[in-house]
């Protein structure tokens, strides 16, 4: 395998009480079974309910480091992470995201050569099982039709990997997005690179589809034409991070 690089995971949270735990827990050292040595950064987003003092109790299995962010919004959360981390390769997560055993080294694995960043496929398994069916079913039949049009696979702020240099290289998470601040990221990404698309979900909330699936893909279909196509910056979904 070569040399083994260091890697950050960086999840930033806004009042996840109700998931923190089950997504850090997927995350020990014990769960992830991996011998490649990772940093934990959770980022507090102005959290007001008992994020932060769940996910104190996971510094004992894990390498665990706790940063504030006092701007809110998904762009700021995000950077702020990457800025903290010190690994040669950055994993993005969501704190409402459960990741199977082995997602380290699958990500991190498949970043050689000409891929310098992966991202994944995700599953949902708290809606109804008609919404979980259809979505689960959709979601990476919609990353190959966005390939189709765009040319690259978008990067999933709840699971994806990148090389920290290519991060920096393209300038990092645009801190004004509110929104849609990984699929900016993806645009720049694309041009230094491949990114690798590995259909092996990891499972996240249905919150975001909480009015049903297409009210939910609604909201991100407006905002994308808002964000890239209007180039609007005060763009909102809800849910931030």
């Amino acid at each position: 395998m070569g040399k083994v690089p260091t890697v950050s995971i960086v999840m930033p949270a806004y009042n996840e009480q109700q998931y923190i735990e089950k997504s850090l827990f997927s995350l020990l050292e014990s769960e992830q079974r991996t011998k490649i040595n990772y940093e934990g950064i959770l980022v507090d987003n102005l959290s007001t309910d008992k994020t932060i003092q769940l996910a104190q109790q996971f510094k004992k299995g894990m390498n665990l480091k706790i940063v504030h962010e006092a701007k809110q919004g998904r762009g700021p959360a995000r950077a702020r992470g990457f800025k903290e981390a010190k690994g040669e390769i950055i994993l993005s997560a969501d704190s409402d995201t459960c990741f199977y055993k082995g997602w380290i080294e699958t990500l991190v694995l498949a970043i050689k050569d000409e891929v310098v960043a992966v991202t994944t496929s995700c599953n949902i398994v708290d809606r109804s099982p008609l919404t979980n069916l259809v979505f689960n079913f959709s979601q990476p039949k919609l990353m190959f039709f966005y390939r189709l049009i765009f040319g690259h696979y978008w990067l999933s702020g709840y699971s994806f990997g990148i090389r920290k240099s290519v991060y920096e290289q393209v300038g990092g998470f645009d801190t004004l997005l509110q929104a849609h601040e990984d699929l900016d990221l993806s645009f720049r990404v694309a041009k230094l690179g491949k990114i690798k698309f590995i259909n092996k979900p990891v499972i996240f909330s249905g919150r975001r589809f909480k009015n049903g699936l297409l009210a939910g893909f609604y909201d991100y279909i407006q905002t994308f034409i808002e964000a890239f196509i209007l180039k609007k910056k005060n763009i909102y979904l809800d849910n931030p991070r």
